[in-house]
């Protein structure tokens, strides 16, 4: 069995031993040269952005086109919840796929239906009924 002595001095030696064969005598290596990002598909073109945000100013873009077959996220950056419908006001109701967001909490993003059909659809915030800066358009095409 080795001494206490012993053991001290052969752990400070296995320190010593390491920190001389450490990192930072080893030579400086070249950089790897990073590879290009890949292209994006579809020749280069990026998909858009299908996002309204709303914050307590309103919802931003007003109004957004969307191709035929997309869905649409409402994103709440706002500290209050807002709901969202098809249409100007309850009375007129259209574009049920809107109806699917529905409400959005606070942080949260909820997203809208599949747009299947070509066509204009407004919608409001139930919450803002009647002001402008929480209503828009989504133009399918």
């Amino acid at each position: 069995m080795l001494s206490i002595a012993l053991r001290t001095l052969l752990a400070v030696w296995c320190l010593v031993a390491a920190g001389a064969c450490g990192v930072a005598d080893a030579p400086p290596t070249a950089p790897t040269p990073s590879s290009p990002a890949p292209p994006a598909p579809g020749g280069g073109t990026t998909t858009p952005d299908l996002t309204i945000t709303v914050t307590s100013s309103g919802v931003s873009p007003s109004e957004l086109t969307v191709p035929v077959g997309a869905r649409v996220t409402f994103r709440n950056l706002d500290v209050r919840a807002h709901d969202f419908s098809g249409g100007p006001d309850p009375a007129t109701p259209e574009c049920p796929e809107i109806d699917q967001a529905g409400f959005v909490a606070s942080g949260q993003s909820r997203q809208t239906g599949v747009f299947a059909v070509a066509r204009t659809c407004r919608f409001h915030d139930h919450a803002y009924l009647g002001v402008p800066a929480f209503t828009g358009r989504i133009v399918v095409q």
